[in-house]
């Protein structure tokens, strides 16, 4: 055989297996990139539920203080129109 074609033929094999490999390493930062893109799916699904949950513990929270102040304001009318009534009783 000619020594040009032998470097052909060696320069084929080389160029062959390097693509091989290129492709390998490819699929492998392709799958772990995947791998790393689900977790941070898994990641934000938790933070959004926790986000829910502090939400709906707010919502619960103003609840209580509207009942509260709702709750002092009747009584604050009531107990004034208590004394508004002794003071016309003693009037």
């Amino acid at each position: 055989m000619d020594k040009a074609w032998v470097i052909v033929f060696v320069a084929g094999i080389l160029w062959i297996v390097g693509d091989f490999i290129v492709r390998i390493i490819k699929a492998s930062k392709q799958s772990s990139g995947g791998h790393q893109m689900n977790k941070r799916f898994d990641d934000l699904e938790s933070d959004l539920g926790d986000c829910e949950q502090d939400l709906l513990d707010a919502l619960h929270r103003i609840e209580v203080l509207e009942k509260i102040v709702a709750g002092e304001k009747h009584q604050l009318h009531k107990d004034t129109d208590d004394l508004n009534r002794k003071d016309n009783r003693a009037g």
